[in-house]
C-alpha cells in the first residue's frame, strides 16, 4: 500500500490487518510515523462491542495526531472506518493522512468496511454520538447498489476534503518493471500497443500500474477489439498512417472508462492517478503522446475515429450578421390627416 508520498504499511500494520480480518482484534488505530503507516494502538476486545468501544474511545485518540481507526462491530466483516483529523492537528499531518486514505481503504475496505465516518472532535467519538450517527445513517432507507456506491463515494470525497487541501492533484502509484519496460519500448517504436491497469498487490498491500498486454504490431481496424469495454484501462497505441500523402507517426493515449461494469470506486481510482501516471510516462519513460482520447463502451474506436481525433476538420468561422442598409434619403413625406 503506497501513495504519492511514498508512505507504505509497515510489517506491524500488515500483521494487525491480518489479525483484524480473522476477528482477533476489535480495534486498530493507525497513524503515519517516520513515513510509514503503523498501528499505534490495538485492542483485542470482548464479546460486547459496546463495552469495547467505551473502553477505548475516545481515550485512545490525540487531538494533535490524525489517525485511522478500524473498529469491528457484530460480525467478522462489519467494520467501521473512522478518519480522525482534529482542526488543531499540524497541516503536514493532515496532508499525510489524506494522501494515504484512498490507498489504505482499497486494501482493507473493499470487503470489510461497512460504515465510514469522518470526525474532527474527540467528543464525536463517544458511544452515544456514534450510535446516533449510525441510527441516522440506517434510516436513509434501502439503497440500490448504484445509490450505495454514490453515497460511499460522496463520503470518501468529504473525508479527503476535510483531511487535506483542495489542490492535491491525484495519486502517483508505482509502475511495475514490466510496464516500465513496455513503455520504453513503445517510446522507441519497438511496440505498437501497450495496455495497463491499476491493480492491488495483496502480498505487499501496494497499488501499482500493471502491464496487461503488448503487441508488436496492430492494425487500426483491430484496435477496438483489444480495448475492454467493461473495465477501465490505460492504452497506448502507435498509429502509423498517411495523411494527405505524407506518412505520419502518432502515439495515442486512450483512457477507456466504462459507465457500467465497473464500480464507482474503481473509476475514481483510475481518474485520480491518471495525471501523475501520464507525467511519468512522458518524463521518465520517454513516451511522446500526440493525442489523448477518453472513451466509453459506446464510443467509436475505428480508424476513421482515430483520424478525426488526430486531424480534426477545420471549424468554419461564424458568418457575421449583415446589417441592413439604412433607408434611402429623400424628400420628407407629409401625411395628411
Amino acid at each position: 500500500m503506497a501513495c504519492q508520498t511514498g508512505i507504505r504499511a509497515n510489517a506491524a500494520l500488515r500483521n494487525a490487518l491480518n489479525l483484524g480480518k480473522q476477528a482477533k482484534l476489535r480495534l486498530i488505530k493507525i497513524v503515519v510515523n517516520n513515513e510509514e503507516m503503523t498501528p499505534n494502538y490495538e485492542f483485542a476486545g470482548t464479546a460486547n462491542w459496546r463495552d469495547d468501544w467505551k473502553a477505548c474511545l475516545p481515550e485512545c485518540v490525540d487531538a494533535y495526531e490524525p489517525c485511522f481507526i478500524l473498529f469491528r462491530l457484530n460480525t467478522i466483516t462489519e467494520w467501521v472506518l473512522i478518519t480522525f483529523v482534529d482542526d488543531r492537528a499540524p497541516v503536514r499531518e493532515k496532508m499525510l493522512l489524506a494522501a494515504t486514505c484512498a490507498t489504505f481503504k482499497s486494501e482493507f475496505g473493499q470487503c470489510y468496511i461497512e460504515h465510514e465516518k469522518h470526525v474532527t472532535d474527540r467528543k464525536d467519538l463517544t458511544l452515544d454520538s456514534f450510535e446516533s450517527w449510525l441510527k441516522a445513517k440506517t434510516e436513509l432507507g434501502p439503497m440500490s447498489e448504484v445509490e450505495r456506491e454514490l453515497h460511499n463515494a460522496q463520503q470518501e470525497r468529504a473525508a479527503i476534503a476535510h483531511a487535506g487541501p483542495q489542490h492535491m492533484k491525484g495519486v502517483a502509484f508505482p509502475v511495475d518493471r514490466n510496464a516500465e519496460e513496455a513503455l520504453r519500448k513503445l517510446a522507441q517504436q519497438q511496440l505498437s500497443f501497450v495496455q495497463l491497469s491499476v491493480r492491488l498487490l495483496v502480498d505487499t498491500l501496494n497499488e501499482a500500474i500493471k502491464l496487461e498486454s503488448t503487441l508488436d504490431s496492430l492494425e487500426p481496424t483491430a484496435l477496438a477489439s483489444k480495448v475492454p469495454r467493461d473495465k477501465p484501462r490505460y492504452t497506448f497505441y502507435n498509429f502509423d498512417h498517411t495523411w494527405e500523402g505524407v506518412p505520419q507517426k502518432c502515439t495515442l493515449f486512450i483512457y477507456s472508462l466504462p459507465s457500467s461494469g465497473s464500480s464507482i470506486k474503481e473509476r475514481m481510482l483510475y481518474s485520480s492517478c491518471k495525471g501523475p501516471f501520464l507525467s511519468a510516462a512522458q518524463n521518465q519513460y520517454g513516451v511522446v503522446i500526440t493525442n489523448k482520447m477518453e472513451v466509453d463502451a459506446r464510443d467509436d474506436l475505428s480508424e476513421k475515429a482515430l483520424l478525426e481525433v488526430i486531424h480534426p476538420l477545420p471549424v468554419e468561422a461564424p458568418k457575421q450578421f449583415s446589417r441592413p442598409a439604412p433607408p434611402r434619403a429623400g424628400p420628407r413625406r407629409i401625411t395628411k390627416v
